[in-house]
């Protein structure tokens, strides 16, 4: 029974692991918290209006972020 738990073991530890790049995690982490902010809308934690100016300002931090990226004075 253990040569089977470690041939096991071994299959698995050639696998190489996915590489997430930067800017995938960080839009991840993005729609996260906006998921968080509309469930504290729903909630009655938020107003609309604080959903709305949560919503904005990780969306400037996006275009922002990507059109410094573009701009080579920055």
């Amino acid at each position: 029974m253990s040569r089977i738990m470690e041939a096991k073991e071994n299959s698995t530890t050639n696998i190489p692991k996915p590489e997430i790049s930067e800017e995938s995690r960080q839009a991840f982490i993005r729609a996260m918290k906006i998921g968080y902010y509309k469930a504290f809308y729903k909630q009655g934690l938020l107003t609309a209006e604080q959903l709305e100016r949560l919503i904005d300002m990780n969306t400037v931090k996006t275009d922002n972020a990507v059109n410094d990226n573009n701009n080579p004075a920055s």
